[in-house]
Order: structure tokens, then C-alpha cells, then sequence
């Protein structure tokens, strides 16, 4: 973890978008999983976040906790989960197998904005997704 001071404060949307630009292709994250490592809001409040995503946001890998996108997305979705082989077509994501586990210095950049939402830095223990 980074020791470093707190970064400015960002607007809780732009936190889930920086948030889900760090997750690699391959990898996914539940709406859940964002609000934990955000340390604020809830499945809910990253979904609505995530509907109004910018371009290059990478909101295919963001998805519900079952694995599923919501069913107008999934034609979208479907390309996407094809190139980078996350799903078959028609079947949902594999959330056990293929939830992102990020890196050292991936945490040190999630403990950045967190802390720019004013939250504390995640603990060793919370650090298991």
C-alpha cells in the first residue's frame, strides 16, 4: 500500500470509472466488488454510475453478481466477452474464475481513490475480494 498523502477529492462517479478502467481485460468485477473497494455507495449506486459511462470505459467487465449484464446490453456486451473470452454466447460470466485480483501497485492506485473519496485505506484482511 502507498503511504502517500491524500490525493484531491473526485466525484464518486469518476471514482467507479477510474476504477473500472484498472480491471484487465479477462477480468471482471461485480457492481459490489466496486463499491467495496471504493469503501461508499453500493451495487446500486456503481450501476447507475456505469450507465452513463464515457466512451472507452471498459463497462462490459463491470457486471451483476451472478455473472449476468442487464439483458439490452447484452448483444453489446457479447463482443466484447468474445475477444476477450469471458463468456460463451448466451451463458453469463464465470465470476469465481475470472474476478480481477489486482496487483500490488493496482492496490495502490484502488487506495488512492479511496482515499479521494475520503475513505480510509482498505486493511490487509479487507483485501481479499
Amino acid at each position: 500500500m502507498t503511504d502517500a498523502a491524500a490525493p484531491s477529492q473526485l466525484d464518486y462517479v469518476q471514482a467507479v470509472y477510474q476504477l473500472a478502467q484498472l480491471i484487465p481485460p479477462g477480468a471482471v468485477l461485480s457492481y459490489g466488488d466496486i463499491a467495496e473497494l471504493l469503501g461508499s455507495g453500493g451495487p446500486r449506486q456503481v450501476g447507475k454510475a456505469m450507465s452513463a459511462a464515457p466512451s472507452g470505459t471498459p463497462w462490459w467487465r463491470v457486471l451483476r453478481a451472478d455473472g449476468n449484464i442487464a439483458e439490452p446490453l447484452r448483444p453489446r456486451a457479447s463482443e466484447h466477452w468474445d475477444s476477450e473470452q469471458l463468456a460463451q454466447p448466451g451463458r453469463r460470466v464465470d465470476m469465481k474464475k475470472l474476478r480481477w485480483n489486482p496487483t500490488p501497485s493496482q492496490w495502490e492506485k484502488i487506495d488512492i481513490l479511496r482515499l479521494s473519496l475520503g475513505n480510509p485505506k482498505m486493511s490487509e484482511l479487507d483485501d481479499q475480494l
